[in-house]
């Protein structure tokens, strides 16, 4: 069943630059100029008229936080207009899209092409190519981002505990390294209590804002860097087993008897009291130096069935809503609703990643998903909030995990991987951003870098997307 499509106003049209100016990054990079053609003459020349509707176009993408779609319109302005008047501010923008989409080497050459393309006597404090060079300046001074990602990885997910019972960290990174595990992905805190019987809660990291159970990461990431492989933590923000949750954060839903609405001891992803801690803690686990962050898939099944008083209230303020069926299986503004969450969820993990990168450029966020997500995009939106398409639309990684139940035999999944590729990757370069998952059966520390050097000889995946190993099931 089709999803309404949330149309932006029309409004956005004339209001696009000025979001431009409050959007997290924007502002203190440049500030928003006037149009390098005065309205007058852009009223007369048909030619500077299209030019204008394809840069507001680009605007209203960035605005809404959908980068790819933002830097192709730039890329295309570029392309086209070699002499335009407003070629410098297409240039500076298509630098900004490429930043937030964490491609800095799009980015970068996109700062440089700007740069060398001004006048040796531009020093105008108020230029793009003046705010070009201070950006590439910041870049040399802070950026000290390590190659270790710009590769094809071969990464290895294991939950923080699992590391609790290897005697020597440091050598067994060095078997992994040796065996091709070219990054690892860590789980950064406890999972909810749902999915486990006993044990901590809280992080693996040094934070004031959630418990330390211990703080693995001081030994896990300069033993990786160490051998060439890079770290990425996955955080859950659906079901944070890591925090206690307050009851105002909390959803409720209808239980499947008497359809009476009850807690379910599941937080609001959309609560801005837990949002603001998401960001706090995110911003202490920067601080191990990680190369990246995966948000990690919702477990349970119910997400477009929840709701608190918050989110409802934020939904009523764009929608007038009638969650009354009347004669129709389902009413049109419960499928809103669902479009809707989704939408807004993946909207606050991009703030995130925007909030992040102003300490760390390029950190790479990936989002990781069921792989109903692809076969089966209606039941993964409305039970887990998964949206494959506007995950990408927003420039954000892809993690396809597998299911429950996946067979472990390489030939098997390299048929499912390739079916999975297909459906996600139809332009050349999406492989960069996507990861797929195959599951081992490793029982033991030394099984599993067994079992690792197993599949890179099998040669499973060794060109493409990049290739994510998991021992057993995300989702249990």
């Amino acid at each position: 069943m089709p999803f309404p499509v949330h149309r932006w106003p029309e409004v956005v049209r004339w209001i696009s630059c000025v979001l431009l100016l409050v959007l997290p990054g924007c502002a203190d990079l440049a500030p928003r100029f006037p149009p390098s053609v005065s309205p007058a003459t852009s009223g007369i020349d048909p030619a500077l008229d299209a030019q204008t509707r394809l840069l507001e176009s680009a605007y209203r993408a960035f605005a809404q936080e959908r980068y790819p779609l933002a830097s192709a319109l730039l890329q295309r302005f570029v392309d086209s207009n070699p002499d335009s008047p407003r070629l410098s501010e297409a240039r500076w923008w298509l630098a900004r899209s490429y930043e937030e989409r964490g491609d800095l080497q799009a980015a970068l050459s996109a700062y440089r092409a700007l740069v060398g393309e001004a006048p040796r006597s531009t020093s105008r404090t108020d230029s793009y190519e003046y705010h070009a060079l201070n950006r590439l300046d910041e870049f040399r001074r802070n950026l000290s981002l390590s190659s270790l990602l710009e590769r094809r990885q071969i990464a290895l997910w294991l939950p923080g505990a699992y590391w609790l019972s290897i005697p020597d960290v440091g050598l067994w990174i060095a078997q992994l390294a040796e065996a091709g595990v070219t990054s690892l992905i860590v789980e950064a805190g406890s999972p909810s209590l749902e999915t486990m019987q006993s044990g901590p809660v809280g992080v693996y990291f040094q934070t004031s804002k959630a418990p330390v159970i211990e703080d693995l990461f001081t030994v896990i990431v300069p033993a990786a860097h160490a051998k060439g492989m890079a770290v990425l933590a996955a955080f859950n923000l659906h079901e944070p087993g890591w925090t206690t949750m307050t009851p105002e954060w909390g959803v409720i839903m209808a239980n499947g008897t008497d359809q009476v609405f009850q807690p379910v001891g599941r937080v609001d992803v959309l609560h801005p009291e837990y949002q603001r801690l998401v960001g706090e803690v995110t911003q202490d686990l920067l601080s191990t130096d990680i190369d990246g962050l995966v948000v990690g898939a919702r477990r349970t099944k119910g997400f477009a069935e929840e709701w608190s008083p918050t989110s409802r209230r934020m939904f009523e303020v764009q929608f007038e809503p009638s969650f009354d069926s009347h004669d129709q299986p389902v009413s049109p503004d419960a499928w809103r609703w669902a479009g809707w969450k989704t939408r807004t969820y993946l909207g606050f993990v991009a703030r995130l990643t925007q909030q992040l990168r102003q300490t760390r450029p390029g950190l790479l966020v990936a989002v990781a998903v069921h792989e109903r997500a692809i076969f089966s995009p209606v039941d993964a939106l409305t039970e887990y909030g998964e949206d494959v398409f506007e995950t990408k639309q927003r420039g954000l990684h892809l993690v396809v995990q597998p299911e429950p139940g996946m067979s472990e035999r390489s030939d098997e999944q390299r048929a499912k991987l390739e079916t999975v590729q297909q459906r996600l990757t139809p332009m050349p370069g999406d492989e960069r951003q996507l990861w797929l998952g195959m599951t081992l059966g490793a029982v033991d520390p030394s099984s599993l870098v067994t079992a690792v050097s197993g599949i890179i000889a099998a040669k499973v995946g060794q060109v493409g997307p990049h290739l994510l190993l998991m021992n057993g099931s995300a989702f249990p």
